[in-house]
């Protein structure tokens, strides 16, 4: 009689609600890969019987269910040593996690910073400042004239200000309303960005021929080799030509597919120059984070522009909670895929001992 062969287990820790469609995604990306699939939060953990109480997709419906502890954690929370957030890291010590850095590691200055080290990535980041000292703000602000301030700690284009020099004032927009500043003025609200944990960065212009300001996000992620690839490259423009923060909450947003942007900005294919660019400058970014880092993650954002003469510059790079328009199944299934050879290694650790 023929035994059946146990499915590996793989449970995704949310700490609040995501899109529908990720969840839905990760348990099809499970199913793909032979292995069962789960959703918790940190409540649903009973570490006396060692259950959890979760979601799982039945019949194309999500239903309660109690769970054995999984094979692997594939951490969306990424709360780890966070007051608030550490019983359930605690209570599930023994199961490996696909993230293991201190949770919300990573402000932007922190990781421009550690690319400033690598000879090749420093030509692709954008002159830039941690803001720390008002003065040396303004400084900058004159400097380069178009810059752009931002939360070290931001997303989605939250809290950001682009602040351009014009004829003896100085305009800045908070994506909402345009404000007229004098230098004092200026250096009044730098100095309570200070305490916030601002940077200020040039603004570099990443426009369509028809004036739309755009960026690229490119989800770096290891797969189930647990190599470094790209998941997707998804172009997002504003068609509010005044918002040049082109992921904030107030643009008019549309995401042609990659194959799309390439063929009407660039008039190239998928495979040609630009993209074969971003490909490996994406995957040498993320080799060189993991051997800084030594591991402890397996998914990088980044934004990109590219500038009038096509050359890539980096916005930013984050290891926080990807985020995606509409490639769920792109960033789920290498990450389930990657949560499998997680817990492959370590259940092979385990029988080595």
């Amino acid at each position: 009689m023929q035994v059946q062969q146990r499915r590996p287990v793989v449970a995704l820790l949310v700490g609040w609600d995501i899109e529908p469609a990720m969840l839905q995604a990760c348990a099809l990306s499970a199913a793909s890969l032979h292995a069962d699939f789960y959703y918790f939060f940190p409540s649903g953990v009973d570490e006396e019987r060692q259950r959890i109480q979760g979601m799982h997709l039945n019949d194309g419906q999500w239903e309660k269910g109690e769970f054995a502890y999984p094979d692997v954690v594939y951490d969306r929370m990424r709360r780890r040593e966070v007051s608030g957030f550490t019983e359930v890291y605690r209570k599930l010590e023994h199961v490996p996690f696909t993230h293991t850095l201190r949770g919300r590691w990573g402000r932007k200055s922190i990781i421009y910073n550690m690319l400033r080290k690598d000879e090749t990535l420093r030509r692709y980041l954008i002159p830039f400042q941690t803001l720390r000292d008002a003065d040396a703000a303004l400084a900058f602000i004159h400097e380069y004239q178009s810059v752009i301030l931002k939360s070290d700690r931001g997303a989605s284009g939250e809290g950001m200000f682009v602040v351009q020099v014009k004829e003896g004032w100085i305009e800045v927009s908070d994506q909402e309303y345009v404000h007229r500043l004098n230098d004092a003025q200026m250096r009044d609200m730098l100095q309570m960005l200070v305490p916030q944990r601002y940077c200020v960065q040039q603004l570099i212009p990443s426009v369509t021929a028809q004036g739309f300001p755009f960026h690229i996000r490119v989800h770096v992620t290891k797969n189930g080799q647990g190599e470094w690839i790209v998941g997707f490259c998804s172009p997002s423009l504003s068609l509010h030509p005044s918002i040049k923060v082109t992921n904030s909450e107030h643009a008019f947003r549309v995401s042609p597919t990659w194959e799309k942007f390439l063929a009407q900005h660039l008039n190239e294919k998928l495979g040609g120059a630009t993209d074969r660019h971003i490909q490996r400058y994406a995957i040498q970014l993320a080799q060189f984070m993991d051997g800084e880092l030594q591991g402890g993650f397996h998914e990088i954002g980044l934004d990109i522009g590219l500038t009038e003469q096509g050359s890539i510059r980096l916005f930013e790079a984050g290891l926080g909670l990807p985020s995606a328009l509409f490639h769920f199944v792109e960033m789920a299934l290498p990450a389930i895929a990657y949560s499998l050879h997680v817990a492959a290694r370590a259940e092979q650790q385990q029988t080595e001992l």
